[in-house]
C-alpha cells in the first residue's frame, strides 16, 4: 500500500487546509440537515469519500451539489444560519467577486489559487464550492457539449484577470459574440424535452450532464468521510464512471494535482 502522507501528513499545509474545509462543510451539513435541504458530495471529494473514506490525499477542495429547489432554499437560509466566521459568496452577494461559482468562505484564512484577482477586494478565504443541479434538454449531445463548453469558457474569461496580450485582446473582442451566439443556440436546444440533468450553465466549469433517472427521485446514502457521516447519491458509481472512468484506480504521480499557490490559516 502506497504511503500518501507525503501529500497531507499531519502538520502539512495541505492537511490544515483539508481540516478547515471539513470545518466549513460541517456547518453546511448542519444547516442542510436542520432544514431538510438535500445535498451530496460531488466530483473529487465524492471519489475521496468512496475510495479513501476522506479527502483524496493530494486534493485541496471540497464540492457540494444540491438540486435546484434545495440550492435556492440554501441560498436564502445560509446567510442567517452560518456562524460569524463564514460567509456565502456569489456574484450577487459580493459584487467584487466575479467567478461563476457559489462558495462558502472562511473569513479566518487566506487561500490563493490561480484564478484570484488582486485588483478586487472580495474575500479570499478557504472555500467550499456549492453546485446546483437543474433540468437539461434531451437534445443532440455533441451540440450540447460544444455550446456548454463555450458558455463556460467565455464566462470564466470575463470573470478572471488576464495579462495584456494579443490573444487575450482578440478574445475580449470575440468572446461576447461567441457567448451571445451560444446562448441563442442553448435556448433553441432547450425546446427539447427536459429529460436530462446538469449543472447551472452560469456556474458550471465541468459541462457534465446525465440522464435524469440516474439521480431522480434523488436517493441518498450516508458514508464516512474524515470520521463523519456525509451524504452521497446511491448511484454514485454511474456518475463517477461517466466523468472519470475507472475512478477506483489511483492515478499516476504526475496526475496528482493540487491548486494551492499560498494558504494562511489562523
Amino acid at each position: 500500500m502506497e504511503d500518501f502522507s507525503k501529500y497531507n501528513g499531519e502538520g502539512t499545509d495541505l492537511r490544515k487546509l483539508q481540516m478547515r474545509l471539513l470545518d466549513i462543510f460541517i456547518e453546511i451539513d448542519r444547516i442542510c440537515r436542520k432544514h431538510d435541504i438535500k445535498y451530496y458530495l460531488d466530483f473529487g471529494c465524492l471519489i475521496g469519500a468512496i475510495r479513501h473514506k476522506g479527502f483524496i490525499p493530494w486534493d485541496d477542495d471540497l464540492d457540494v451539489t444540491m438540486p435546484e429547489a434545495d440550492y435556492r432554499r440554501f441560498l436564502e437560509i445560509a446567510p442567517k444560519e452560518l456562524p460569524q466566521n463564514l460567509l456565502l459568496q456569489t456574484p450577487e452577494t459580493d459584487p467584487s467577486y466575479r467567478l461563476p461559482l457559489t462558495k462558502i468562505r472562511d473569513k479566518n484564512s487566506f487561500f490563493i489559487t490561480q484564478h484570484e484577482d488582486f485588483t478586487r477586494p472580495y474575500n479570499k478565504g478557504i472555500y467550499v464550492d456549492i453546485f446546483m443541479l437543474t433540468d437539461y434538454p434531451d437534445a443532440p449531445r455533441k451540440p450540447m457539449k460544444f455550446v456548454l463548453k463555450w458558455i463556460a469558457k467565455t464566462n470564466w474569461f470575463f470573470a478572471t484577470k488576464h495579462d495584456i496580450t494579443l490573444k487575450n485582446h482578440l478574445a475580449a473582442i470575440s468572446f461576447p459574440i461567441i457567448k451571445w451566439s451560444c446562448m441563442l443556440v442553448w435556448k433553441t436546444l432547450c425546446l427539447w424535452p427536459k429529460n436530462l440533468i446538469g449543472y447551472d450553465i452560469r456556474r458550471d466549469p465541468y459541462c457534465c450532464f446525465f440522464p435524469k433517472e440516474w439521480l431522480y427521485p434523488l436517493e441518498l446514502e450516508e458514508v464516512m468521510f474524515e470520521g463523519i457521516k456525509v451524504y452521497v447519491p446511491k448511484n454514485y458509481d454511474l456518475l463517477l464512471r461517466s466523468i472519470y472512468g475507472d475512478y477506483m484506480t489511483i492515478p499516476p504521480e504526475e496526475k496528482r494535482v493540487t491548486h494551492i499557490i499560498y494558504v494562511d490559516i489562523q
